[in-house]
Parts: structure tokens; sequence; C-alpha cells
């Protein structure tokens, strides 16, 4: 490195003598060209001065000003030096022999326009500062490089210096570094400990923490081209990107925008590597890849110290290195002993808090405690949405069944040109819908495809926070109902609501969902149970909005009932699961098998899921194979609704079941269980309710004695159709939904829209 003068500025305000120390390591640097002024920033206490006094004949040059503070006391020595590299020194800290000739050289092949290094902190305190390479979207967040540099005159002229109105130890110094950056001029990063900073007591820096919050909002009102959200991601593209991507091409069609494109054979400086060389991307698969790579790295840490400095500084955070946190506080110093990771551990194990994980939070401020672990959120940069509002529809599955209809119905209403919409599916094991629903709303997301369950919350957090989203839809997700209040208090301005489908013996997801219910702003009841479960559990009547489940009476018409087949059809519709009860349509077909030996009937299954194979190797077992027609999922129910004479459903548990409503909408009897809300919409007039939902031959004698008399089916089948028309008109069922997505309206208006009588009441489920 040519032989450079190098100025060493050292700006003073009331110093001890630990200025001669200061002065004495600038003085025995290795680099021989040197200078070093000495700036008094109007000390005014008499032993200061006469430290000063003999300083001033150890420095070259010594200036005197009022006391305007470090930023200006630094800015006017600057302006004197000689130097083309300028350090600055503060007075009671001090700089290897080495540092000088260590920074020059780093900047030597280097266009940066200044060097840093490792530093150790003594005095009162002491551990090992390790800073790592520069990135400017770590400096961001906050100031990781310390004021101590050698930087290039001409940088500081151009960015015109430090700012002299941040009167704050600390922040000036930030205010610079982000200064340089937003001219793209940044730094070199020396990795060796070449800068002792001192504690020694109360410091500027312990006061000026006090005003964190207020000097960071002035700071990053000055750098809107750091900081407004499209300048934002660019930065985080180009130093901390959420994939990178190997293209010829940059792909234009990704959800977020803070991508690294690079050619075939470049370093990636993500966690997430895409190969788009070979074809087109999915939309979102830059954020699935981005949300993959998070998952399977739980713990890993981007810039890792020394394993004995990490142990040394994490005893010195938790206050272990202190007698008097021992003498004082000895359970509690025992407890802080534990790990992080152990103390999750227990508290997932017994089921409890037995540890509080909160204080950990102070030490990783970008965390959140979701549950029994402490989560970094993975953060990443959308698309702007240009002026529409964001709703997200979080829900178990894709589907398909009626929970899932309902928010398909929902997805649908909302008006592109003013809702941008997310579905997200935390418990998705089946994705037959999911070409269904990317025709409906603008992101569709299957987390579970990339995320394993003990990170599901901390994923829709992300997500969730990432897209700020305006709206939050939640139905059935307990992931979704616990990361609530951590949405809330990152989100306050986002309404969120839910949809109660029905009241089960089993689990009461109203009693389960309590203690966040202060985070919903309106549930929705989707049947007169569900309400009063509501109001019971003391949910205000102003959160409640009852909105009864609907139907398309255009899709589901009448037909007339045919009188000349000769083998009546007997109608299941529904997912093949346990709460349904699919396995007792087996012994109820043999119930019926015994009263109609004729054997004219037929059950017909439409439905698919995880009790298929059991039901279907019951049914053979009986030997009834020959009255069972199973087809599987059934995307359009309407012909066979048309095709049969009874809809039959003895589920153990149910809300207002939306094959019900198509049923009666369709003209056609049902005979179901008299369980959950099913008798709000279900009477003599239009079917039969089986007191027990497990009496196989209660069933099977309801049926025999309604394929016996048409007249009475048909009979039930219009009265059924008069029901719906009266009450479950799908399209009153959403315009009462779409006032949750207008402020103006619904909550805000309390008890205008919290409806407690029937004929007020729409519809839903």
């Amino acid at each position: 490195m040519p032989d450079y003068l190098v100025s060493v500025v050292i700006p003073a305000y009331n110093p001890t003598t630990f200025l001669l120390e200061a002065i004495a390591s600038a003085s025995a640097q290795t680099h021989p060209n040197i200078e070093i002024i000495l700036v008094n920033d109007g000390s005014d206490k008499p032993e200061s001065l006469a430290v000063l006094e003999q300083a001033s004949r150890l420095a070259g040059t010594y200036l005197e000003q009022p006391n305007r503070g470090l930023g200006a006391a630094r800015n006017v020595g600057f302006r004197t030096a000689h130097g083309e590299f300028v350090v600055p020194l503060d007075a009671d800290d001090l700089i290897e022999p080495a540092y000088i000739a260590e920074c020059l050289t780093a900047l030597e092949d280097s266009d940066a326009a200044f060097a840093y290094t490792d530093f150790r902190v003594f005095g009162t305190e002491t551990y090992q500062e390790r800073p790592g390479e520069y990135n400017l979207y770590r400096l961001l967040d906050r100031n990781y490089l310390t004021y101590a540099a050698l930087i290039r005159k001409h940088d500081w002229e151009n960015s015109g210096g430090y700012d002299e109105s941040l009167k704050c130890f600390g922040y000036e110094d930030w205010e610079f570094w982000l200064r340089l950056g937003a001219r793209h001029r940044f730094g070199r990063y020396v990795p060796k400990s070449l800068f002792r900073y001192r504690k020694h007591g109360a410091s500027l820096y312990d006061y000026a923490l006090a005003r964190h919050q207020e000097f960071v909002a002035y700071i990053r009102s000055l750098h809107p081209e750091l900081y407004e959200y499209e300048n934002r991601a660019c930065v985080k593209a180009r130093w901390s990107p959420a994939v990178s991507i190997i293209a010829l091409e940059p792909p234009s069609n990704q959800t977020i925008e803070d991508i690294q494109v690079i050619a075939p054979g470049e370093s990636p400086l993500a966690p997430a590597v895409l190969d788009a060389t070979s074809g087109s991307l999915d939309p979102e698969a830059a954020e699935l890849a981005a949300l993959a790579a998070w998952s399977g790295r739980a713990d890993a840490q981007p810039l890792r110290p020394s394993a004995g400095s990490r142990l040394h500084r994490n005893l010195l955070n938790a206050e272990l290195l202190s007698l008097r946190s021992w003498t004082h506080h000895p359970a509690r110093s025992l407890t802080r002993l534990v790990p992080l990771r152990a103390k999750e551990r227990i508290n997932k194990a017994v089921g409890r808090r037995v540890f509080d994980l909160s204080f950990y939070l102070q030490f990783q401020p970008n965390s959140v405690l979701l549950g029994d672990m402490l989560v970094e959120p993975l953060i990443y940069y959308p698309k702007p949405a240009h002026g529409r509002k964001r709703v997200a529809l979080v829900t178990t599955h894709l589907g398909p069944g009626g929970a899932e209809s309902v928010l398909y119905d929902i997805a649908s209403m909302l008006d592109s040109s003013r809702f941008e919409s997310l579905l997200f599916a935390t418990q998705s094991r089946d994705d037959r819908w999911l070409t269904k629903w990317r025709g409906r709303v603008e992101h569709t997301y299957d987390p579970a495809q990339v995320v394993p369950p003990e990170r599901m919350i901390a994923a829709l957090y992300s997500i969730v926070s990432n897209w700020r989203c305006d709206y939050l839809l939640l139905q059935n997700s307990l992931y979704g109902y616990a990361a609530l209040p951590h949405l809330k208090k990152l989100l306050p301005d986002i309404r969120i609501f839910d949809l109660v489908h029905y009241i089960d013996e089993g689990w009461d997801q109203i009693a389960s969902t309590a203690e966040v219910a202060s985070c919903i702003d309106c549930r929705v009841a989707l049947a007169e149970s569900v309400r009063d479960r509501l109001l019971a559990m003391g949910t205000p009547e102003s959160k409640i909005l009852l909105v009864r489940n609907g139907v398309d009476l255009e899709r589901f018409q009448p037909s007339p009932i045919n009188a000349a087949s000769s083998v009546k059809q007997i109608l299941f519709a529904a997912r093949l699961e346990r709460r349904k009860q699919p396995l007792l349509l087996a012994d109820i077909a043999r119930e019926l098998s015994k009263l109609r030996s004729q054997g004219d009937f037929r059950f017909v299954i439409a439905g698919d899921g995880p009790e298929k194979e059991r039901f279907e190797r019951r049914v053979h077992k009986l030997g009834l194979d020959a009255v069972f027609d199973f087809r599987g999922q059934v995307d359009d129910l309407a012909p066979l609704l048309a095709a049969c004479d009874i809809v039959i459903l003895p589920s153990r548990s149910e809300g207002v079941p939306l094959v019900i409503l198509e049923a009666l909408a369709s003209g056609r009897c049902v005979i179901a269980s008299k369980v959950g809300s099913i008798p709000e919409v279900l009477d003599s007039s239009c079917g039969i309710l089986i007191e027990h939902f497990d009496a196989a031959a209660e069933f099977a004698r309801a049926i025999h004695s309604l394929l016996d008399q048409r007249e009475l089916r048909k009979k039930m089948g219009a009265a059924g159709r008069r029901k719906v028309e009266a009450n479950h008109d799908i399209r009153k069922t959403l315009a009462s939904v779409a006032g949750l997505f207008d402020r103006s309206s619904v909550v805000d208006q309390g008890a205008s829209v919290s409806v407690s009588s029937t004929n007020r009441s729409t519809a839903i489920e």
C-alpha cells in the first residue's frame, strides 16, 4: 500500500486521562505516515482542561470549538485533515498498532469507502465482538459496525459528513454509514481484533438508548431511498436475498422482490436456491423455497462467533458473570444456566410454561415467542399491493369439504380490483382443489409441503406479516389461532374474523380459542347454537355476526322424483371421515335389507377420505357390494341430487351441513342425525331426524318408510325448497359477509350488525 497520509481525529468533551492513552495508541501505529488532530468540543471542567493541555502537546493539531456535539467535532477534524484517509477515534478508546496498516491493506484492492475490524470491549465489561462482513440490509435495522474505521476523506466530503443535529452517542456514525450506503459506498471487513472499545460506567450511549425509538424514526425519515418499501426490498435483494434463482433471464412472475438472479456457476447469496434454466417457475416458487430453507435451519446463524466467545457473551447477557446477580437472585441465575433450546423442549414435554422464555427476546429482538419456541420469523418482500387491500384466508385443508366450500364462496365474492387474496392451508392432506382455488384466489399456499408442524405457527406469522395483510379470515386452524396475538401486535390495524361452523361435544372450538378471542374483531357464527355458545362464553354481542349457511338456488333446482326406476337411490355425499360415520352406512344397509327383501335400493356414495378403505372392507365383509355404488369425489353434486330419492347423513357432530341445504334446494327429503345445528334447518316438514346417531336400525326404518311414500317425499322436498328460499339464499349470505371487509360497517357499527333474530340473519357453512 502506498505511504498515504492518514489522519486520526480525536474529539474530546471533558475527557479523562484516558485521552492520553488514546493518543498514545494512535502514535504507536506501524504505518509511519499519520497525523493526529485533537478537537476540544467545549470542555469546561478544570480537571479535563488540564488533561487537554497535556494532550494538545502530543497531538499534531489542536482545535477548540464551543460544545456542538460529537458529529460536529468529528466534522471539524475531518475538514482540517490533510490525509486521504481519516480514522475517527473517541477520547477513551484505543487502536492496536497494526490498525491503520491492516485497514489500508484491505482497501488496496477495493473501491470500498471504509474498512473496519473486529473489536474488544474492555473496562467494566470484557468480551469480543466480530461484526462480520459488511451488509447494508443488516445495517438498516441496527448499527452493528463500530464508529472507528479507516474512511476515505473524499467519501466523507461527498456524503456531507456527520449529521450535526444528531447529538446522541452512537447514532451519528450509524446515520453516516447509512448515508454512505445510500450512495453505493460500502465497507470492507478486516477479521482481526484491532480496536478496543472502553466501557466505564454510564456512558452517553446508555443515555441515548432511552431515546432509541425517537432517534431511529428520525434516521429513517432522512433516508426514504433506503427505508421506503420498494427501496428496502431492493437493498435486501442486493445484500440479503430470500432466494437465489439460477436463470438466463430474470423471472418477472414471482410474488416476492428480494431475489438474487445469478448465472449458472455463480455463487448464491441466499440460503434457498432455485434453478429456472430448464423451465418457468410457479409465481410462489421463490417464496416457498425461502420457507423451505428457513424451516430446515431453525438454529442457523449467518455469522457465528467462536464457541468460547459466544458462551462468554451468553453468560454476560444472562447476568451470570455478576456476583450481585448470584447473591440477590440465586434461583433465577440457576434457571438461566439451562440452555434456551433445552427450556423449549422441557416446556413442550410438560405441556405448560415451566420456563419463561420472554427473557431472551431482549437479545433476539427480531424473534417472536410462539407457543413453546423462540423463533426468528422469515422476512421477505412481496410485491406492492398497488392500492388494493390484502385478505388472508386461513383454513386447515384445501378441500374438498363443506367448510372449504364456504370459504371458497367467500373468496369468490372478493372484487379483485379492490382486494388481493391469499389462501393458506395449514394442515392440508389433499390438493385436489388446488387448481380450483388458484382460479379463485391470487396466491394459494400449501405450506405443509415445506414446513414441519412445529414451525407452522411461525410460518403463518411470517407470511401474513410479510404481506402486511389488512384482513385475516380464519376457520378451524389452531395454528392460525395461535398466531393471532403476535400478528395483532405487529399489525395493530389488521381486521381479524373467524368462521365458527359448529359446536362439537368432543372438542369445543370456542372454549379452545378463548385465550385469543380478544384478538378477533368479529366472530361469524354459522348457526344459532354457535352464537348462543359464543354469548355463553362471554363474547360481546357486538362482536358476533350470525350468518346462515347459503346455497346456490339456481344451481340446485327441484326436479321430479323418478317414479319409473325400480331401484331407489339413497345418496350419502360427504367426506369419508369418522365424524360423518360412513361405516355406519354398511350397518344401515344390512338392516334395510332385512326390511326390503326385494333389494330395490342402492346407496350412492359421493366422497373420499381417510375412512374409505375401512368402509369398503366393511361393505364387502357384510356381502353388500351389490347395494353400494362408490363414486369417489364428485365435484358437481347437482346431477346426483336430481337422481336420488333420499339424502342421508348419519354424522355424530355437525354444524349446518351444506349437503343438507343443497338437498332441500333440490327438492329432496333428508334423513340425518339429530346433532349439532342440523335441527336448525331440518324438521319433520322436510325430513326425519334420528335421535341416536349410531342407531342403524332406526335409520333403516326411516328410509324404509319414506321409500314407500313417494307423495310424502315429494311434499317434503317442496317444503325444503321453500325453507332454503326463505332463509338460505347464497346471495344474501355473501352480501352479509361482504360487510366484514368494509371498515365502515360490521364491528364498528356494533349491535346493528350483531343479528340475534332469525329474520335478520343471513347465511353460510
